[in-house]
């Protein structure tokens, strides 16, 4: 078995497409690998233009680097990043452990990219006819290889085409949602021709609550949903110490044990940000952008030499955009955070978490943060 010293690029929407492992799966491989000296499997990577992009074995390489143990590699070469994606969903299916929601979506997914588009060129109508053909005969050839009618397939591709414009891939492939796929086809058919986040929202609204979902708006404030105790223990280990909490109150301190810490009446937005932070900002609309802001900014300034904050993985957003210009390291959970609250249930929201840091130590973050989810390092 060979070291590989080169490096390898780790590509978030690669890595988003991969369903992930839970929590005992991930101890089990990790156990393995330990035993073995190494990774048993090779690492597949997509070779092209002198760089090496994963694209099966995330955990793996994980595991490795974090441990310095040894890997091989096996380079795959593909002209266009659609045909890397399709080798994904393709290689995806040949495992047994997928519900038939994420079959569903990967079979559809792959449909998408094969299927001819339609209209829109002034093609004349012999030649719409032919795109048609074969529009149908991939679904049919789709069809025959995993064992499903055309229809099927077809529905695929739909079911694939909402889970896009909704923005759920992650909890589809993660199985965290359990709607059927009607409703999901059929909320994304009520957006506008350009919705707007809230536009979504409202539709994943009406979804969850078909489901009777509790669904988390704002982890402080109103809703009253604080932090689960171990998220904060990593931080504070990457930390060293939490000076400010500008989004708590103090029940939620009790946890974080910030020096100081802002309330929705203190209003923190209009306060100073010093030190090392640990943000959960609300996750109202209007507001979750003002915090991140104000932490940017902070940091940017150097006043706010360190932060761990933990948001909605809103990776289409303007704020979410912004943080990760900046973010040394990003964390995205197994699963979604199961948020706290004295004298209630857990409560799960809508989407997926992702835990950003701000700072220069991301070997600690990546060591602290590992355990809940792939982490990565930002690009520089």
């Amino acid at each position: 078995m060979t070291q590989v010293f080169e490096d390898i690029i780790v590509d978030a929407e690669f890595a988003a497409l991969i369903p992930p492992l839970s929590s005992e799966e991930r101890q089990q491989l990790e156990e393995n690998i330990v035993e073995h000296g190494g990774a048993r499997d090779p690492l597949v990577v997509w070779a092209s233009k002198g760089t090496m992009t994963l694209l099966d074995g995330h955990n793996r390489y994980d595991i490795c680097t974090r441990l310095g143990l040894p890997f091989d590699i096996h380079e795959l070469r593909f002209k266009r990043r659609d045909q890397a994606e399709d080798w994904i969903d393709r290689n995806q299916l040949g495992r047994r452990n997928l519900d038939a929601r994420q079959m569903s979506l990967l079979r559809g997914r792959i449909y998408n990219r094969t299927k001819p588009k339609q209209g829109g060129t002034g093609a004349n109508q012999h030649q719409q006819s032919g795109q048609n053909v074969r529009s149908a005969l991939s679904a049919a050839e789709l069809a025959a290889e995993h064992g499903v009618d055309e229809k099927t397939i077809r529905r695929d591709g739909k079911f694939a085409e909402a889970v896009e414009a909704l923005g759920i891939e992650r909890q589809i492939v993660s199985g965290e949602i359990d709607a059927p796929k009607h409703e999901i086809v059929a909320a994304a058919s009520d957006l506008p021709d350009e919705p707007t986040a809230d536009d979504i929202q409202r539709q994943l609204d009406v979804i969850y609550s078909h489901r009777n979902k509790p669904h988390v708006a704002n982890n402080s404030g109103d809703n009253e949903w604080y932090t689960p105790k171990e998220y904060i223990e990593a931080a504070r280990q990457v930390l060293g110490h939490i000076d400010l909490d500008p989004a708590s109150n103090p029940v939620a301190n009790d946890v974080v044990r910030a020096a100081t810490y802002y309330t929705a009446e203190d209003s923190g937005l209009d306060k100073d940000w010093q030190g090392t932070v640990w943000m959960n900002p609300p996750y109202e609309s209007g507001l979750i952008g003002q915090f991140v802001e104000k932490l940017c900014d902070s940091y940017a300034s150097g006043t706010v030499t360190n932060a761990v904050l933990l948001v909605n993985n809103a990776t289409e957003t303007r704020w979410f955009q912004s943080l990760a210009d900046q973010a040394s390291a990003i964390c995205f959970p197994r699963g979604r955070v199961r948020f706290w609250a004295p004298g209630k249930k857990q409560a799960t929201p809508l989407q997926g978490q992702a835990v950003i840091y701000l700072g220069d130590d991301t070997e600690a973050f990546v060591s602290q943060f590992s355990s809940f989810g792939f982490c990565m390092e930002a690009a520089t």
